[in-house]
This record gives C-alpha cells, structure tokens and sequence, in this order.
C-alpha cells in the first residue's frame, strides 16, 4: 500500500503510516479517517465521499462530480500527503515538513549552512549563505534532499540515498558546502568537512558526476570552440565587424563598470563562485583582428539582436542541449538572413543569397538537395565564420579578453541546461 497521496489525487486506497500501523481509509460510512488498527481515529472528513488532495483548504470530497465538503487547510505549497506514525498526517514540500493535520504549521528550523548529518532531521535543514541551496531529509527519514535553486520558480533536487547518508554520519563531521576548482571549473559543492575543516567526502565525486580536467568530449568542433571554449556542441557566437570588444559588449548591455580583463577561464570560475543564478550571464568579447568575437556562455540573446549589426555587419549561430539551432546573418540592424534547425534551404530575410557564396566554398551548391537528405548535416560554425570573413584560432580564446557577468532580470540563459 502507498505510503503518500500525492496532490491533485484522490484516495483510492490505503495510505499507510512507515510502521503499518495506522492508515488514512474510508470507514463503513465512507468517509474518509485516519486510524489505526484498532479502530482509534485521530481525523475524520468533514462528509462521506471520495477524498482529493487539493490546491485550497487540501482536503475536498466529492459525491460524483460535486464537491460536499472542503478542509480549511491554509498551506501556500506542498506536493503530497504522509500519514505519520502518531497518527498525525503531515503535509510535505518536495519532502519537507510543512503542515501538521493535527497541530497545524511546522515552522522549519535554519541549522545555519554546515551541521552533523544526524541533526538534519525532520523540520531542521542546512541552507548555504546566500540561500540557493538547502539540504533536508527525505519524508521517510532516510535520505537527504538536496535543493538548488536555479532561478524564479525553478530548482533541481537530488536526493541522496540512505547508503550514501549512513556514510556521512560520520563523528565529529559537518555537511556545508565548499567552493572546489578542479582546474577546468569552479562550482559549490555539497562537502563533509571535520574539525581541521578538511574535506573528507564530496557529494556526485565518487558516483563519476564531477567531470575532471582529463575529460575529453570534443567531437567534431574545432579547437578554437571545443578545446579554447569548452563549448563543442552549446554555444551562442557571434562576429561583429569592425567594432573592439568594449564596443560589442556596450552594444549587448554591459555597463563600462562591468567590463574587465579576465580569461574565458577565469570569467567562467568567478561566475560559479558568485553563484549566478538564472537571471545572469558571462558574456566575452575577443579580438578577431578589426572584428569581434562575442561568446555567451549557455545564453542565447544574439541570435536575436539583429540591433548588434548597427552600422556594420554581423552573423550569429546558436546550438544548444535543448536542440535548439538558430543563424542569424544582419547589417545595419536588418536581418538579412535567418533559418533554423540547420535547414539554410529556409533562410528567411532580406537576402537570404548572402548565404550562397559561402555555401558554395562549403561544396554545397544546392542547398534544398542539401537540406533534403536526411544524412547531411550542416556545419554552422563553419558557415559561420565563411560569411563573417574569420578564421578564429584556439590562441584567440584563450588570451585574456574582454568580458562582463552581467545580471538583469530579462537576460535570456539557458547556462543550467548545457553547461559543460
């Protein structure tokens, strides 16, 4: 029998406590109770009918497609039901405690950003310094919940086993949270420290989630993207002509307070160490002899700002994890030419012939052949850098450049998608 009725369903049967001894049930009337094996009832519905788990008041019956009876549960979020065995029935939020049928609110209790693992139980959590991330058992109490907030409204949680929990109640431990550079990247990771606060224990380390600096993932991207950018498949580029970097990223939005002189590299770390969330983007900007450069890492704002063409000449292209594919060729802030999914045969645009000449030094000469055989593929970068006249090289991306992390509510990001 389940041991949680999950919201938006209804009682079809049984929910048991974790020992079996008590059970939310319909009785003989039909209504629905919480009780035990001896017939004890701690909770009854306020009328018989087909109990559902509901956004309002939580509890409503219904007799057919009518509602008889609605709880005056006032909980703001949670995601299922857990009978207890007490024989309370608790509320929970993506595993936490939020609401006691019979006691009401559960106030969570902060243990601040590091404590034993044993101490995280019940409404007690751990959360980092700046609050994006937290760390909680699971309903049953076995396992961890490890909560990362992405941005508004979006989050992704990890559960950790109860193998993997028994391993870190450790003595004289703490969970918190570390920032470790790996040589390639930084990032914050979930960390048992001990008294020395020396790390004894990384969380995804020894499950092979952590890709190391020997990873070599580069497929058929050229150096300059795959092994300069670490970004063979997920990328935003594009070429500005006859603009310096300060220019390009002023023309992308980056205030003159936010541009500085950082490696690809060192922008990306100091980006994971302040922890942006999905309202920021790392932006850098190159210098291709008169032309430049400009990269997102995992945005995808330029493939739809013909306005950065204004008074020049740009060409864009976006690839990303999401199967996302877009070109983008302007001058003068008009779109001259722009397809997606690969298929240049659709270009769309005020001349969508700037396409051809390049197409042509690639050995298509006929682009709707081209497009037809489902075993072609066309290289965007490659179209890329032929329309915008470049030839970048792995020493281009990897010198220092200019750069901004720029933070704005409408920035358009996709870095949690594909970031290597």
């Amino acid at each position: 029998m389940p041991e949680a009725l999950p919201q938006f369903h209804t009682l079809d049967e049984p929910v048991v406590s974790q020992s079996g001894r008590w059970e939310l049930r319909y009785d003989a009337d039909g209504r629905a109770v919480i009780a035990d094996q001896d017939g004890t009832v701690t909770w009854s519905a306020g009328a018989a009918g087909v109990l559902r788990l509901e956004p309002s008041g939580v509890f409503a019956v219904y007799s057919r497609d009518e509602v008889v009876w609605r709880g005056d549960v006032q909980v703001v979020k949670y995601t299922a039901l857990r009978v207890s065995d007490d024989g309370d029935a608790v509320l929970y939020d993506d595993g936490f405690p939020v609401y006691s049928v019979l006691h009401g609110p559960i106030e969570p209790v902060s243990l601040g950003d590091r404590a034993p693992v044993a101490e995280i139980r019940h409404n007690r959590f751990i959360q980092s310094a700046n609050g994006k991330r937290t760390v909680y058992r699971t309903a049953d109490g076995t396992g961890l919940v490890y909560r990362t907030r992405l941005g508004p409204g979006l989050a992704s949680i990890v559960v950790l086993q109860p193998a993997e929990v028994r391993r870190a109640e450790q003595p004289d431990t703490w969970l918190t949270w570390r920032f470790l550079d790996d040589g390639v990247h930084g990032a914050w990771r979930l960390v048992l420290i001990g008294p020395d606060d020396a790390v004894h224990w990384v969380f995804g380390r020894e499950r092979g989630v952590a890709r190391g600096a020997g990873s070599d993932d580069d497929g058929d991207a050229p150096e300059w993207l795959a092994k300069g950018l670490k970004a063979d498949s997920a990328y935003c580029i594009t070429v500005i002509h006859d603009v310096d970097p300060d220019e390009a990223l002023r023309r992308f939005g980056a205030l003159d307070t936010e541009i500085s002189t950082a490696t690809w590299t060192q922008l990306r770390r100091r980006a994971d160490f302040e922890d942006l969330d999905s309202e920021g983007l790392i932006v850098a900007a190159f210098a291709l002899g008169p032309h430049t450069l400009l990269v997102e890492d995992g945005g995808y704002e330029a493939v739809d700002r013909p306005d950065l063409s204004r008074g020049t000449f740009a060409v864009s292209s976006l690839s990303s994890a999401g199967d996302d594919h877009r070109f983008l060729v302007s001058e003068d802030g008009e779109v001259l030419a722009s397809f997606s999914y690969g298929l240049a045969s659709l270009a769309e645009g005020a001349d969508p012939m700037v396409l051809t000449g390049p197409l042509a030094e690639m050995g298509i000469d006929d682009i709707d052949e081209f497009d037809d055989d489902d075993d072609n593929f066309l290289d965007d970068v490659e179209l890329l850098c032929r329309v915008a006249g470049v030839s970048p090289e792995i020493g281009d991306v990897t010198a220092p450049a200019r750069g901004a992390i720029l933070r704005r509510p409408d920035v358009r990001r996709r870095r949690f998608a594909y970031s290597a």
